[in-house]
């Protein structure tokens, strides 16, 4: 893997044994990850998932159904870009839809070409992007001036709604998160797509899912085949995450350690915290539940994809030493890629600067991806 060049304010990635780590932050103490397999309780939980609801979805598509079995009807072309809306890619709710963008035209249903780009290897590099929102909120649009940085770059974009947790609880939305991918592998040869080149990207609780993505492959509770064409993979090629949680039980600590953070926001082990909706119990009540839910529980299991993660250390919603603590799991669980830029000054959601990553972004793709 190429060297990344030294970031203003951070420091020069090292190539480590075996494999590429890669850390840009200010100093910092890396903090160890505790991981253990809970499987049992996780399968439980995934039983019971999909008629754990409590209140309507949130995330609802913006038209009307279209077929689950076949691509979407007629695109549009909006800004420069092909857009298939509100694809249902898997049928248990209204939350489970996508559009997918394209820099190019889509071919025919039955257009030979897209079949044999999609065998040859030759089709495009897909990105799944998920939207954050405190697991609560959000739709696919949020991501529209990522998709569009992305699509510019000649990607594919598949950007996700999936059920909230006023709909249901974890594990739904990995669930979906994983029928999305599956969907877009399965289909690929319609849209003249790459099935063996997906990427994952999200931010915030987004990240948290295109990480567990990352870090879930072949894990039974999460590929659920209620959800729509069982048997395919729901494997992801990269992964890239913009400040994502990935340990609610320590979420807390590691904002009372940080100066810039004040007392009150250290509250993710309140019963209202987003997290603890998200997983339907209180964090601080459940710590089997809450090691099942973090990717670190899954570490060492199967092969991992390359990572690219990105934080602000003033970030006091979700504190930045969640990516120090994934980092340094990954690394030692193998992954061939961690890169790491933990921008000083930068906070939460619209205090962080996307716009100004994307181009780290875009060549860690190209790496990954080789595109």
């Amino acid at each position: 893997m190429a060297r990344d060049q030294p970031v203003a304010g951070t420091a020069s990635r090292r190539p480590a044994p075996e494999r590429t780590a890669a850390i840009h932050h200010v100093p910092h103490r890396l903090m160890a990850a505790a991981t253990g397999g809970l499987l049992v309780l996780g399968l439980a939980v995934a039983a019971c998932s999909r008629s754990d609801t409590t209140q309507p979805a949130t995330s609802t598509p913006t038209s009307g159904p279209v077929r689950l079995d076949g691509p979407a009807g007629t695109p549009d072309k909006v800004d420069g870009m092909w857009v298939l809306r509100d694809v249902p890619y898997a049928p248990v709710s209204p939350a489970q839809r996508l559009d997918l963008y394209l820099p190019e035209e889509p071919p025919a249903t039955d257009a030979p070409s897209a079949a044999d780009a999609s065998r040859a290897g030759t089709g495009l590099p897909v990105v799944i992007t998920i939207h954050g929102g405190a697991f609560a909120l959000g739709d696919k649009h949020d991501d529209l001036p990522v998709v569009r940085a992305l699509v510019r770059a000649g990607y594919a974009v598949a950007s996700l709604n999936y059920r909230l947790s006023g709909e249901a609880r974890f594990p739904a939305a990995v669930q979906d998160v994983k029928a999305a991918v599956r969907w877009v592998r399965a289909h690929a040869a319609d849209h003249g797509l790459d099935p063996d080149r997906i990427a994952a990207s999200g931010a915030s609780a987004g990240a948290y899912l295109a990480v567990m993505l990352g870090t879930t492959p072949g894990v039974t509770m999460y590929d659920d085949p209620a959800l729509g064409n069982p048997g395919v993979s729901s494997a992801v090629q990269a992964v890239v995450d913009f400040y994502g949680p990935v340990n609610f039980s320590s979420m807390d600590d590691q904002l009372r350690a940080n100066e810039r953070c004040a007392a009150s926001d250290a509250g993710h082990g309140r019963p209202d915290s987003p997290e603890s909706r998200f997983l339907g119990r209180t964090v601080a009540a459940v710590p089997q539940l809450v090691r099942v839910a973090s990717p670190l529980n899954y570490l060492g299991r199967a092969p991992l994809p390359p990572f690219l993660i990105e934080h602000g250390d003033a970030d006091c919603t979700v504190p930045h030493r969640q990516s120090l603590e994934l980092a340094d799991a990954l690394r030692a669980a193998g992954a061939p890629a961690v890169e790491v830029t933990i921008v000083p000054g930068a906070g939460h959601g619209g205090a962080f600067p996307t716009a100004e990553r994307m181009p780290a972004v875009l060549a860690f793709l190209s790496r990954a991806l080789g595109h």
